[in-house]
C-alpha cells in the first residue's frame, strides 16, 4: 500500500488533511468495504469513520487506523464529521471535487471552520500503476473469468433467452469465488452485437447468429474484464471477415503496448487496421479503459487522450465492428503494462468459437 506516499503527496499540497468520501477511495485506503464511511489522512493520522453496522469489522481489521463510531452523540452524520474536522484544528481540507455532490459539499462547508480545497483525481497517480499485490488480485479474477466463459460456451444453446444466459454466468461467478458482477454481464445475441453496451435482454437467442457476451467478476475488491463474440450455428461470411479484422487490430493494439507510449497510439493502432479494411464508421468506442477496484479507471485508450502508459497498469484491449442492424464483433483481454512490453492475463484464445 502506498499510504505513506499518499500522505507525503498531502503535505506537498500544502493542505493539513484530506477527507476521502468515495466509496473506491475508501476502499482503496482501507482495504475496507463500506457503504458508508469517510478516510481522514493528515500527514501523520490515518482516521476510518463509519457507522454500526460496520464498526466492529473496521476495528477489527484496520488494527493500525484510528476507527470511529458515528451515532455515539446524537447528532447528524455530518456534524460529527464536521466536529471531528474541527478538533483536529485542520486549517486546510482537501476534499473529492469530482466524487462529491454539490449538497455533500455545502454542508460540510457550513461546518468545519477548515478552508475546504477540491482536488480531481488525487489518487489516480496511486491507483493506476498497480502494486504486484494488486496485479496478483486481478490475475486471479481474471483466470476465474476465463473459467466462467468456458463454462458458458456450451450452455448458450440451453439458454431461453439472453437474460437466461445472464443468469448462468452470474451464478458461475459466484461459484468461481466472485463477489458478484463487475457490471451488469452483456448478451447480446443477432442484430443486438451490433449494440456495443446492449441491455440484456428477453431476445431469444437463435441459432445461425452471432453472441456477444461482455462480462466481468469482482475478486477481492478488483474486477475482472472479458468479451467475446461467438458464432452460433452457421457463420455469415461478412461476420467472419469481420472478425478477423477485429482480431488483427486487438494484437496490433497489444503490440504497441509499453510503459512510456502516449495512451493514443494503442488506439490509433487498432483504429487504422479497423480503417484499412473500410470500416472505421463502424468502431464506435475508444479502444481500452483501465480497471481495478473500479470497472472503469484511468486510462482511457483513446487517441483523444493526453496520457502516457505508466509501468504496472492494468488495461483493457477491446476493439470493436458493429453493423447496425446486423452484427457485431468485440474481442477484449486485460493486460499489464510492463516496461518493455504488455502481459496478457486474459488466456482464453481469440480465435473465433463456433458452437452448434
Amino acid at each position: 500500500m502506498k499510504l505513506l506516499e499518499i500522505q507525503a503527496k498531502i503535505k506537498e499540497k500544502g493542505i493539513d488533511g484530506f477527507l476521502f468520501s468515495s466509496k473506491p477511495s475508501v476502499f482503496y485506503l482501507s482495504r475496507f468495504y463500506s457503504t458508508n464511511a469517510y478516510v481522514l489522512l493528515t500527514e501523520s493520522k490515518k482516521l476510518f469513520m463509519t457507522d454500526s453496522r460496520y464498526y466492529e469489522g473496521a476495528k477489527d481489521r484496520l488494527k493500525d487506523w484510528e476507527v470511529i463510531l458515528f451515532g455515539k452523540k446524537n447528532k447528524k452524520q455530518i456534524e460529527e464529521l464536521s466536529d471531528i474536522i474541527n478538533e483536529m484544528e485542520i486549517k486546510k481540507l482537501g476534499f473529492e471535487e469530482d466524487r462529491t455532490t454539490v449538497s455533500f459539499y455545502r454542508k460540510l462547508k457550513e461546518a468545519v471552520t477548515a478552508e475546504l480545497v477540491g482536488f480531481s483525481g488525487f489518487l489516480n497517480p496511486f491507483r493506476v500503476s498497480k502494486t504486484e499485490e494488486e496485479i496478483e488480485i486481478i490475475r486471479k479474477a481474471v483466470e476465474k473469468t476465463d473459467r466462467v466463459f468456458a463454462y458458458i460456451l456450451n450452455k448458450i444453446p440451453q439458454a431461453k433467452d439472453e437474460l437466461d444466459l445472464r443468469r448462468m454466468i452470474i451464478n458461475q461467478i459466484f461459484l468461481e469465488g466472485g463477489e458478484g458482477e463487475s457490471f451488469p454481464s452483456i448478451v447480446a445475441s443477432g442484430k443486438n452485437s451490433a449494440v456495443p453496451h446492449h441491455e440484456t435482454s428477453h431476445t431469444t437467442i437463435e441459432k445461425n447468429q452471432p453472441v456477444l457476451i461482455d462480462m466481468g467478476m469482482v475478486y477481492r475488491g478488483y474486477c475482472s474484464d472479458f468479451t467475446r463474440t461467438v458464432f452460433y450455428g452457421k457463420v455469415d461470411r461478412e461476420l467472419e471477415k469481420i472478425y478477423h479484422i477485429v482480431k488483427e487490430a486487438h494484437l496490433t493494439a497489444v503490440e504497441k503496448v509499453k510503459a512510456g507510449v502516449p495512451v493514443r497510439e494503442i488506439d490509433l493502432a487498432a483504429r487504422k487496421v479497423i480503417e484499412k479494411y473500410g470500416y472505421g464508421d463502424y468502431f464506435l468506442h475508444s479502444t481500452g479503459h483501465g480497471v481495478g477496484i473500479e470497472i472503469h479507471e484511468p486510462p482511457r485508450v483513446s487517441h483523444l487522450s493526453e496520457e502516457i502508459l505508466v509501468e504496472n497498469a492494468v488495461i483493457t484491449i477491446e476493439p470493436g465492428i458493429y453493423i447496425p442492424g446486423k452484427y457485431g464483433v468485440r474481442l477484449e483481454n486485460v493486460v499489464v503494462v510492463r516496461k518493455n512490453s504488455c502481459e496478457t492475463l486474459t488466456k482464453t484464445p481469440l480465435q473465433p468459437f463456433k458452437i452448434g
